[in-house]
C-alpha cells in the first residue's frame, strides 16, 4: 500500500517544506530520501526542456522514481523537487480505495488529537 508520502505531505504542507528547512536543493533532497524510503531521486540531463519527471515503479523497494534535470540551477531543482513530490502525493491519493482513504483520514485525525 502506498501511503507514507500522502500522510506526511498532508501533515506537512509544501509551504512548510519551503519554510521549515533551508532552501537548498541538496538538503531537501536528502530529507525527502530519508523521510520517504519508497522514493528514489536521481538527476540526469534531458534533451528537451523538461524540469523533472516522476514514474511509479512496481517494485517492492521503490515506488516512485523522481528524475530532476541536472542542467537546472539549484533554485529550480529545489522547486522542481517539491513540485514532483506534490504530484506524487496527489497520484498516491488517487490510488487509494475508499477504505484506505478513511483509514488515512482517521490516522491523521488521531495524530492531530494526540498533539493537544
Amino acid at each position: 500500500m502506498i501511503l507514507p508520502l500522502v500522510q506526511d505531505m498532508l501533515n506537512m504542507s509544501a509551504q512548510s517544506l519551503r519554510t521549515r528547512f533551508p532552501q537548498d536543493y541538496r538538503y531537501i533532497k536528502a530529507i525527502a530520501q530519508e523521510k520517504w524510503p519508497h522514493i528514489k531521486i536521481e538527476e540526469k540531463s534531458f534533451k528537451e526542456n523538461i524540469k523533472g519527471i516522476r514514474n511509479l515503479i512496481g517494485d517492492s523497494s521503490v515506488y516512485w522514481l523522481i528524475v530532476i534535470n541536472t542542467e537546472l540551477p539549484e533554485e529550480e531543482k529545489y522547486l522542481t523537487l517539491i513540485h514532483e513530490l506534490l504530484h506524487c502525493t496527489i497520484d498516491e491519493i488517487k490510488l487509494l480505495g475508499k477504505e484506505d482513504e478513511e483509514r488515512l483520514v482517521t490516522s491523521i485525525e488521531k495524530e492531530i488529537s494526540d498533539s493537544f
